[in-house]
C-alpha cells in the first residue's frame, strides 16, 4: 500500500525533494561567493538539471489533475455529442504528441550521451533523459485520465453496459 501512495503522489514527491535539493544548492552558492568569495562551479549546472526535472514533473502533475490547457469556451458552443467528437480529436492529438516526443527524447538522449557537462564530469544525456523519461510517466498519467473520461461516456465511443453498471455500483 506505501509503494502505490507513494507512485500515485510521485510527482510531487520527487518534485518537492528535488526543490529542496536545488534550492539548497543555490543557497550554498550564494553563501560560497558572497561569504566566502569562492564560487561553487559546479552548482549552477546542478540547479539547471533540477530545474529541468522539475519543470518536466510539474507538467506531469498537471496532466493527472487535469490541470492542463483545455479550450472551455469552445466546449460550451458544442452539442453533447460535438464535445465529444472534440474530446475525443483532442485526447487523440495529445497522446500522439506524448509518443512523439517520447521518441524524439530517446534520439536526443542517445546523440548528447556523448557529451559532458563540464563541472558536473557526468554526461549531458542526463540533462535530456528526462525527455523520454518523464514524458513516458506523463503518458501513464494521460492514460489513466483517458480511462477515466472513457468510464465517464466522455468520449465518441461509449463502453459497454456492463461496464456501466459496475462503475455505477462502486
Amino acid at each position: 500500500m506505501k509503494l502505490k501512495k507513494f507512485f500515485d503522489n510521485f510527482e510531487e514527491v520527487v518534485g518537492a525533494t528535488l526543490f529542496v535539493i536545488m534550492f539548497g544548492v543555490l543557497v550554498a552558492q550564494i553563501l560560497a561567493r558572497q561569504v566566502f568569495n569562492s564560487p561553487l562551479i559546479w552548482s549552477e549546472e546542478l540547479a539547471i538539471l533540477l530545474f529541468v526535472y522539475i519543470g518536466m514533473l510539474g507538467v506531469s502533475a498537471g496532466i493527472k489533475y487535469r490541470q492542463h490547457v483545455m479550450i472551455d469556451f469552445l466546449y460550451s458552443k458544442f452539442s453533447p455529442k460535438g464535445t465529444k467528437v472534440a474530446h475525443t480529436i483532442i485526447q487523440g492529438i495529445v497522446f500522439v504528441s506524448l509518443v512523439v516526443v517520447i521518441y524524439i527524447g530517446i534520439k536526443l538522449f542517445q546523440r548528447k550521451m556523448i557529451f559532458q557537462l563540464i563541472a558536473l564530469k557526468i554526461s549531458a544525456g542526463w540533462m535530456y533523459a528526462s525527455l523520454p523519461l518523464i514524458t513516458g510517466l506523463m503518458l501513464f498519467r494521460f492514460i489513466n485520465v483517458c480511462l477515466e473520461d472513457y468510464r465517464e461516456g466522455k468520449f465518441i465511443f461509449a463502453p459497454k453496459k456492463q461496464f456501466q453498471k459496475v462503475k455505477e455500483g462502486e
